[in-house]
């Protein structure tokens, strides 16, 4: 009588068990796919903020190029600007060269 209340009670446990190890592989899986869905929300922000970066970037040198009254900040912006329009026309024209050698 005893061994059979034992296996019982060890059945019981046993019953306990596999009900929690289901309900941790449940969990397990909606944690699994809220994760994925985060990732996924997480990429789009990234790239919200990526476009919004280069709109701020282009917005300073509209600013840059139109104003007066300029901060020293802005200054050497602007200068940074212009020295990087001007690398790019230098370039421009030895392609242009080299294309009408």
């Amino acid at each position: 009588m005893a061994l059979e209340q034992t296996i019982q009670r060890i059945e019981d446990k046993l019953q306990q068990l596999i009900k929690k190890l289901q309900q941790s592989q449940a969990d397990n899986a909606m944690l699994r796919t809220q994760l994925l869905e985060h990732q996924e929300e997480l990429r789009r922000q990234e790239a919200v903020i990526t476009g919004l970066d280069e709109k701020l970037k282009l917005a300073k040198i509209a600013t840059v190029t139109q104003g007066n009254g300029l901060s020293e900040e802005e200054a050497a912006f602007r200068k940074e600007v212009r020295g990087k329009i001007n690398d790019y026309i230098r370039e421009i024209d030895r392609c242009i060269a080299l294309l009408n050698s």
